[in-house]
């Protein structure tokens, strides 16, 4: 089923006996994974080997395949439900050396915890997993490439999350006082020679006479003055495996083999080297194993991701447009993925500040752009119970046994089931047989 998943009362029963018999061990439990503590704690009390406990592995597993990109700086936001089975994830692109801050609100309606998993694509293996209410984590990538957020509640939690991703600076200190990465003027990969090189670095121009500073605690490697650098000094970032590579000093004010700290001065802006005809500026550069672009380290001037209105978000919506497009991205640029026509009702995955995520009866999603969407309408039902199914879907379709006076009809499935809505929002199926 699409936004949530029927849990029949006795599993309900069952999960609540045994959470209140392991609630404690979950708490105490140390571990540098979240996700694998409560799976320990779910296999320890036989919850594992449920049904209900497979189909929340399973979601895990289903949310990194659905994952659609975001672009930092964004904000989303969400509900769970209680009686449903599912977790949410979203991909960001990184480059190496890259840093974000990700900030996650999760207001429950008990003392139940989100767990946010932090993943390394193409094989998705996790870096971080934590459980929380209101954290905020600082997250830097090694290597270029799509990461992953994953985010899901413990069984049977409720509540309303809100997660922002913004850009941070990898370094606390830049490395040429009073400047920011607004001063860079000539970025890696420019042309040199006319061609016969590029450039393996980034210049940052300020005024002859600068101090050029430490980014990070380390130890000096090398102090040297001779070829296309000049005046230079190399620092070794240990926790990082990185060389920083300082040129073009007017001078310098280490030793080699001195240990600094954040902060301390280096030397002093200068053109010496190949940047004689030029302006005063630093060369900085980064190797591992070879020159890798510096820019996503020292960059330290960053759009802030948007506040949201707290509050819970709609679960199903319907199309107000006589056709909308569906995209990749929650902006107009993105790829489109389809076309869904008017009256077209959608579940509400998330939503930023202008666009839901949504996915409709037929599995298509994507983002709309918020003004597309309205609320849905929805008529009674009669009085009799019937059997409904969880899902349209051949492959997974469970029956429950409903009254159907607790229900409203919100719309109708490509092949003709009716979509049927209950007040806590979960949404169930009527097959064709049950309106004849």
């Amino acid at each position: 089923m699409k936004s949530s998943k029927l849990i029949l009362p006795v599993f309900a029963c069952l999960i609540i006996l045994l959470f209140s018999c392991n609630n404690q061990t979950l708490r105490i439990f140390k571990s540098s994974s979240a996700r694998t503590a409560y799976l320990n704690t779910l296999e320890n009390s036989g919850i594992a080997a449920t049904k209900i406990g497979s189909e929340w592995k399973q979601s895990a597993s289903e949310a990194i395949s659905k994952a659609p990109e975001l672009a930092i700086p964004m904000s989303i936001q969400g509900s769970f439900k209680s009686k449903s089975i599912e977790a949410k994830a979203w991909k960001i692109q990184l480059e190496q050396g890259a840093s974000m801050n990700i900030l996650v609100q999760w207001q429950a309606s008990d003392s139940s915890k989100l767990i946010v998993d932090i993943m390394q694509g193409p094989e998705w293996k996790e870096l971080e997993s934590f459980s929380t209410q209101n954290d905020s984590v600082k997250f830097e990538s090694e290597k270029t490439g799509l990461y992953l957020l994953r985010i899901q509640p413990e069984l049977l939690a409720e509540g309303n999350f809100q997660i922002q991703l913004s850009g941070t600076a990898t370094y606390a200190v830049f490395p040429v006082q009073g400047k920011n990465s607004q001063a860079i003027q000539s970025v890696w990969g420019d042309v040199r020679d006319g061609g016969k090189r590029s450039h393996e670095g980034v210049d940052i121009f300020a005024t002859r006479g600068t101090p050029v500073l430490a980014p990070v605690e380390g130890m000096v490697t090398a102090v040297r003055d001779r070829g296309l650098g000049g005046k230079q000094v190399w620092l070794r970032d240990p926790e990082r495996n990185w060389n920083l590579y300082f040129a073009h000093l007017d001078s310098q004010l280490v030793s080699n083999l001195q240990r600094v700290s954040p902060g301390d001065t280096l030397g002093l802006v200068g053109n010496t080297g190949n940047a004689r005809t030029t302006a005063p500026h630093l060369h900085f550069g980064i190797y591992q194993n070879g020159a890798i672009n510096p820019f996503p380290a020292i960059k330290n001037d960053f759009q802030q991701a948007p506040k949201l209105k707290e509050g819970q978000v709609a679960s199903l919506m319907k199309v107000n447009a006589s056709q909308a497009n569906l995209r990749s991205q929650p902006s107009t640029k993105s790829p489109v993925n389809s076309q869904l026509q008017a009256d077209t009702p959608v579940f509400i995955m998330a939503a930023t500040l202008d666009w839901f995520q949504v996915e409709d009866a037929d599995g298509n999603s994507g983002f709309l752009y918020k003004n597309l969407l309205s609320p849905i309408e929805s008529t009674s039902l009669g009085e009799s119970s019937t059997y409904a199914y969880t899902s349209p879907s051949q492959v997974s379709r469970d029956s429950l046994l409903v009254n159907l006076a607790e229900f409203s009809k919100v719309g109708e499935t490509a092949d003709g089931f009716d979509m049927i809505l209950d007040e806590e929002g979960n949404v169930l199926y009527l097959p064709a047989f049950t309106k004849e």
